[in-house]
């Protein structure tokens, strides 16, 4: 369970899930799906843990110079969420993916994080907002992977394709899929790969350990409750059930569900079903009114003397709703627990023609061989009190939108199939938008964030109504998304924008004209960059408001000398080499330290705009590729091999001479020939 008390047993904060376990390595990626979601919750509380980010938001520009360093270097980023939610102003460094289901909602709460040595699975009842990782009462589980662990390996392969297949319905155009979907689809390989060993594939002998199941249930899938059923580990059938839901289907209509699980339980003798719910006392009513439909007790077996209803209040905290979702079943042997995502309603367990995507995970324990695991369960289970005389909900319960969507969403139509940021050949950037078919009448696209038209019906039919346009993007932040708008909408759909790779985005301000000197005061130093920023922003600062230098030694800049700048850059060289000789985690962080805002080719780049002369140049350009050559690359466990660092150090170099020899040649000088003898031996 989540709630605040993380001292009670059994109780815990979602959050701590997310942080990087001291042993985990570095992060590479991590992947999550929501109903509701809060993007700017999902990048401040959850990446940022992930990341171990050391600033918070209210560190200004050190935490978006941190924030962009660390999203660079890992493989991805995403969330998936249903597309009734999936809007909001965000940080294109993390995909974000809107899954447009035919039939049902994404409800399903499923993160998977990977370090270098360590991958998570958390599967739970609570959104990626804060109400569900803060507020509500909500249920967890996590499974660790890491070498040595016991974990359940088809646990973590049958999410990964549920995961898979979840993120197909982000695709309206099947037969193009979009640069997003293929960084979710490598990242979950990925996985697979990287844990094949981290983990069981069969479950443990005996019973001293509850065994873990997926329980998950969606479109051409099996419901919840037969997938429990194929699980339950003898032929003596379940004799009772204990259900928590914040949420039924309406009182009105018969109750599928509790039908349903009547059936699951042992066809002779007694057996109990009981519900443990919310509820709310009534002005002028001398009984309670639980949060249940009435209808529950019109699917009880007609027998009374054989099948037992029973309701119970649950004591919550004051002022904190309810958003779990379980299910206990066990005979006087065995017991299973479900917790995850799916409400008690035919939707969510999968029974009726429109099912939601669900994710749950279960566990299965001997009571009498494993007690010890039964305790530690169900201290996760809410406590409640009996009532011997209550009221039900003969109405529905107003639902707050956490759970199912709302009429006043608009959703974008099918026709609108990616948005992607890019840049061409030449540096420029641009959105290439896909219109599939023919699209609502007079429609137009406008600004994430203001009432600004970018591109309209009337362009598309100038273009001949291609289906895959590009839009030239001259304005200074990237769009995260658009407005879309048609005739008739009553408003605005949301259309998220992704990368199409991440060296498409532009630095941050802040490391955009870094000068040579602040390059290599970053290289040189010990501390991390969003330190180093954070002095020399200050500094910047200082400068620009200080009064006349009246120290001597101030007045003479030597910046210019030669000898002194020489000096200067080979030390910030040696820096960068030992820089280059760590273990790389991922291709995307050994990307950054070589084409990144304070990486190597930022660093070639100042020194050709900088350098007061063509031999200064040749020279400090001849020493960077020796320095390049010189290096060590060292592996670590979960990173890149050494022979792949060094392989793009060698692409980077013949680069970086095709920049320096053709110019030296023409010279002729002894610099432009000890230039030619540097790069033919950086590249042996």
């Amino acid at each position: 369970m989540s709630k605040t008390n993380e001292n009670r047993p059994g109780h815990a904060k979602i959050l701590e899930a997310w942080e990087q376990p001291a042993d985990a390595g570095e992060p590479i990626g991590c992947v999550a799906t929501s109903f509701t979601f809060a993007p700017d919750f999902f990048e401040t509380e959850c990446l940022s843990r992930f990341l171990g980010l050391e600033t918070e938001p209210s560190d200004g520009a050190a935490y978006l110079i941190e924030r962009e360093e660390r999203l660079a270097q890992i493989t991805c980023a995403a969330a998936l969420v249903d597309q009734h939610h999936a809007r909001g102003v965000r940080n294109l460094r993390w995909d974000l993916l809107s899954a447009r289901m035919p039939v049902g909602i994404l409800h399903a709460k499923i993160s998977l994080l990977l370090w270098s040595r360590r991958a998570r699975l958390i599967v739970a009842s609570a959104n990626l907002t804060p109400d569900g990782y803060r507020h509500n009462h909500e249920v967890f589980g996590v499974l660790d992977y890491f070498e040595d662990s016991d974990a359940p390996l088809p646990v973590l392969r049958d999410i990964i394709d549920f995961l898979e297949h979840a993120a197909t319905f982000a695709a309206p155009d099947e037969s193009k899929v979009g640069p997003a979907i293929i960084r979710w689809d490598q990242f979950l390989d990925r996985v697979l790969k990287k844990t094949r060993r981290w983990g069981v594939n069969a479950p443990r002998r005996g019973f001293s350990h509850p065994s873990v199941f997926p329980i998950l249930s969606g479109p051409k899938r099996p419901n919840v409750l037969r997938s429990l059923a194929d699980i339950w580990p003898e032929t003596t059938l379940p004799s009772h059930a204990f259900v928590v839901s914040p949420f039924f289907d309406p009182p009105d209509v018969p109750n599928v569900p509790a039908r349903e699980l009547w059936k699951i339980m042992r066809t002779r003798g007694s057996k109990v079903v009981q519900f443990e719910v919310t509820s709310e006392e009534v002005p002028g009513q001398k009984h309670p009114l639980l949060h249940a439909p009435s209808s529950l007790l019109k699917a009880q077996p007609a027998d009374p003397s054989s099948a037992t209803m029973l309701f119970q209040r649950l004591k919550l905290e004051e002022g904190r709703p309810l958003h779990a979702k379980c299910l206990w079943l066990q005979n006087d042997r065995w017991s299973l627990y479900q917790m995850g995502s799916s409400n008690f309603t035919t939707a969510g367990l999968g029974l009726g023609r429109s099912p939601n995507l669900e994710a749950n995970l279960a566990y299965v324990f001997c009571q009498a061989r494993n007690p010890k695991g039964g305790r530690m369960l169900a201290r996760g289970w809410l406590e409640s009190d009996a009532v011997s005389r209550y009221c039900l909900l003969t109405s529905p319960l107003e639902e707050d939108g956490q759970d199912a969507p709302t009429a006043c969403e608009i959703l974008l139509p099918r026709q609108f199939g990616e948005a992607v940021f890019s840049v061409d050949s030449n540096g420029r950037p641009f959105v290439g938008i896909t219109v599939h078919g023919q699209p609502p009448r007079e429609w137009a696209l406008l600004l994430e964030d203001r009432e600004q038209s970018i591109f309209t019906e009337e362009d598309w039919f100038r273009t001949g109504r291609k289906s895959r346009i590009r839009i030239a993007w001259f304005l200074t932040r990237p769009p995260s998304a658009f407005q879309v708008r048609w005739k008739g909408s009553g408003g605005s759909a949301w259309w998220p924008v992704n990368i199409s790779h991440a060296a498409a985005l532009p630095p941050p301000e802040e490391l955009r004209q870094l000068s040579l000197d602040e390059l290599v005061e970053v290289l040189t130093s010990s501390g991390p960059l969003h330190q180093t920023m954070r002095r020399l922003l200050q500094l910047r600062k200082e400068n620009k408001t200080d009064g006349p230098i009246v120290d001597p030694h101030r007045r003479v800049d030597t910046s210019g000398f030669l000898l002194q700048r020489t000096r200067r850059v080979t030390w910030a060289l040696a820096a960068l080499r030992q820089r280059l000789e760590q273990p790389a985690p991922s291709l995307e962080s050994l990307h950054w330290r070589l084409r990144g805002p304070v990486g190597v080719g930022r660093l070639a780049d100042a020194i050709i705009h900088e350098a007061k002369s063509d031999q200064e140049r040749c020279f400090l350009l001849a020493e960077l590729a020796l320095e390049l050559g010189r290096v060590r690359p060292q592996s670590a466990p979960g990173g890149l091999k050494s022979s792949q660092i060094k392989s793009e150090l060698q692409a980077f170099i013949r680069d970086l001479r095709a920049r320096t020899i053709p110019k030296a040649r023409l010279q002729a000088t002894p610099i432009s020939k000890y230039a030619a003898k540097a790069f033919r031996e950086a590249c042996a």
